[in-house]
């Protein structure tokens, strides 16, 4: 046990160390990119500030990297090597038994059966400086390992049933797959792409990774017509052309990871926002929408939903 806790009380204090600068260093950095994307949010367009908000996930994946030495401390050989290795597991030395080969042979003529008064010491010493118990450094890095698990368990076992959930959903028809080639050669896609139709009133989304599938509530098309039908297919298929399911899929394990900062729920909230809004740019930039039917047609949609996609949806999947 005292082994385990000194591991713990280690790694802990290395992670309190690493942590708490990067938890400075992205609350300042998460505040100055919200203050800018608002102040030109009227200025630029919407796909521009909505990369400009996503740099913040790419600067909390790179601080951890960032927070650490140069390469050129990471060589097999040489100092560098040796100070890294010196500070992760220097409290270590404290604890550790002189050898012979590190301390100097010392003559007296003190009898075998009683040690020396220094070594005598020296042992004692270092028994009693070991600590039984964790630190505070230790103690909070329990709590971030044991939460950053729980969370990354739940939201897998979430995924796992969403991806359940798409796989029973049924093939739509010949007629709405037409649809679906004729807007994937209009938006320069030519990876398959699956349609899938979903329960009445749910709000159009795409998923998957690798393979992409849109899933479209099955009263849409009979209610509204393939004019909105397509229309929301060219807006997912933007999304699958801007990568944003790649981005979500970087949020979900930033928000596991980063759970003790609630700026970045904050962030998460503005990338969904401008993801909407870019995709809808991207749209308008490939078909055109002179007399603005476009967006008429997607306020109409938005009439026959229930404004939610099916349950746990959005960790594998963007609206």
């Amino acid at each position: 046990m005292e082994w385990m806790a000194l591991q713990v009380n280690t790694m802990g204090k290395a992670f309190v160390g690493l942590a708490l600068p990067i938890l400075v260093q992205s609350t300042v950095a998460i505040g100055l990119v919200l203050l800018v994307e608002f102040a030109l949010r009227k200025r630029i367009r919407a796909g521009l500030r909505y990369w400009l908000v996503t740099c913040v996930l790419a600067f909390l994946i790179l601080l951890p990297l960032l927070s650490l030495d140069p390469p050129s401390t990471h060589w097999p050989t040489g100092k560098g090597l040796s100070n890294a290795i010196l500070r992760v597991w220097g409290p270590q030395a404290a604890y550790a038994d002189p050898t012979p080969s590190s301390l100097p042979a010392r003559h007296t003529n003190a009898p075998l059966s009683q040690p020396t008064t220094g070594q005598s010491q020296t042992t004692t010493v270092g028994m009693g400086e070991r600590p039984r118990t964790l630190t505070w450094q230790g103690a909070i890095f329990v709590l971030w390992l044991a939460g950053a698990g729980i969370m990354g368990v739940v939201l897998i076992r979430r995924a796992l049933a969403a991806c359940k959930g798409v796989d029973k959903s049924p093939a739509a028809n010949h007629l709405m797959n037409d649809i679906l080639l004729y807007c994937r050669k209009r938006m320069g896609i030519w990876c398959p792409i699956r349609l899938k139709v979903g329960y009445a009133g749910m709000k159009p989304a795409v998923c998957g990774l690798i393979r992409p599938v849109i899933i479209v509530p099955r009263n849409l098309a009979p209610t509204l017509g393939s004019r909105h039908l397509r229309d929301v297919l060219f807006h997912e298929l933007a999304h699958v052309k801007r990568h944003d399911l790649w981005i979500n899929l970087a949020q979900n394990v930033l928000q596991v990871l980063y759970f003790y900062n609630p700026l970045l729920l904050l962030v998460n909230a503005a990338i969904r926002r401008l993801r909407e809004e870019a995709a809808n740019e991207t749209v308008l930039e490939t078909i055109g929408d002179p007399d603005h039917s476009y967006t008429k047609r997607l306020t109409d949609v938005a009439t026959i939903t229930i404004q939610q996609a099916p349950p746990n949806f959005h960790l594998i999947g963007v609206a």
